[in-house]
């Protein structure tokens, strides 16, 4: 099959704001971008909604439709993102573009105490009504017990915008 991913380690080389710019890297993807940000992804030429999103195996129940935004998602709190770009045994069907599955960090991967801070600031002179300056924090702290056969693991992100769309519109008169 073919299979394509991007893990944490290439991940955290770019300064991507969210897991779908972090996943236009992986050949084949291209992604839509909503204010300047990437929001869906696109497989193979297939579209958002042609896509099957699972975390850790697990499918994903979405608002809207089955198409994912990974807008929402900070790349830091991520292990690898896996792009099944044609059908498996072992992996779900139904992403006629793609099988995206989403990795988290586990704690038993990686004992002991681990922590993971990222603190930014995102400047927006377009930003007519609000500030325009905005800061986003993420953090990761993990945790194992007993041995190491018990893990917590408590990921944390925050990013709050003040923005809007703009549109001028004009209709015939006649």
């Amino acid at each position: 099959g073919i299979v394509a991913g991007i893990s944490q380690i290439e991940m955290g080389k770019f300064p991507d704001t969210n897991l779908a710019e972090s996943m236009q890297r992986i050949s084949g993807v291209a992604i839509e971008r909503a204010r300047g940000e990437g929001t869906q992804v696109t497989v193979r030429g297939f579209g958002p909604r042609f896509n099957l999103v699972t975390f850790n195996g697990r499918q994903l129940a979405t608002s809207g439709g089955r198409s994912f935004d990974f807008g929402n998602i900070a790349s830091e709190g991520i292990a690898a993102v896996e792009v099944y770009k044609s059908s498996r045994a072992n992996v779900p069907t139904g992403g006629i573009g793609a099988v995206i599955n989403v990795k988290t960090r586990k704690p038993l991967e990686m004992p002991g105490f681990n922590a993971v801070a990222v603190v930014e600031g995102i400047h927006d002179p377009g930003t007519r009504g609000g500030d325009k300056f905005t800061p986003e924090f993420v953090g990761l702290v993990s945790q194992t017990f007993a041995d190491d056969t018990v893990g917590v693991a408590l990921s944390v992100s925050s990013s709050i915008r003040d923005g809007g769309d703009q549109n001028a519109t004009t209709q015939d008169f006649l």
